[in-house]
């Protein structure tokens, strides 16, 4: 086998094995890559299948926010929790909630993520907001809820900007964006 015939093969194989996002359609079918209709995307590498947001109303409007809030601590409803377009409890437990009762991408296990899993999807460059958009699109220049409450004070959660990346901490009865995750395996 010649040398040129051994490196495509070599590129072709690394390009499948690198390969990290996946798009899936609403009721769970495997995309192309080219798809231009897509309602979750799986990350092959973490396991994780990512939500998408939308640019119409509705429950995934990528226009949404919501207060954050677990039955135990946070904000069900606060001064700043009218932001979203489909329901009266603009929290993140109750969009998870109404989430899992959409069986979107035929999955009912829908949760906040991790700060480690969020972070997960940004992308340093020079675009704005730090995400892969070709995967995520409609996504906010702004900051996503984690599943996480501050270490140090319980009234304040963590959360991810996607116009600058890293992590912060914002008061729980706030308004930010939800990006729902589930696992795979």
């Amino acid at each position: 086998m010649n040398k040129i015939t051994l490196l495509f093969i070599t590129l072709c194989f690394s390009t499948v094995t690198n390969a990290k996002l996946v798009k899936v359609s609403g009721v769970g079918a495997i995309l192309a890559s080219n798809a231009q209709q897509w309602s979750c995307v799986v990350d092959d590498k973490s396991q994780l299948m990512w939500e998408v947001k939308i640019d119409t109303d509705g429950l995934q409007s990528a226009q949404n926010t919501y207060t954050w809030f677990d039955g135990d601590s946070g904000v069900d409803n606060g001064e700043y929790s009218h932001n979203c377009q489909w329901g009266e409890g603009c929290n993140t437990q109750a969009f998870i909630k109404e989430l899992n009762k959409s069986d979107l991408c035929q999955s009912s296990n829908w949760r906040l993520p991790t700060e480690s899993e969020l972070i997960t999807l940004l992308v340093y460059n020079d675009d704005n907001p730090l995400i892969n958009l070709n995967y995520f699109p409609n996504t906010q220049s702004k900051p996503y809820w984690t599943s996480m409450s501050h270490d140090h004070n319980n009234d304040v959660a963590v959360d991810v900007p996607f116009f600058y990346g890293g992590t912060k901490g914002s008061d729980k009865s706030f308004d930010s964006y939800i990006r729902a995750v589930r696992d795979v395996k």
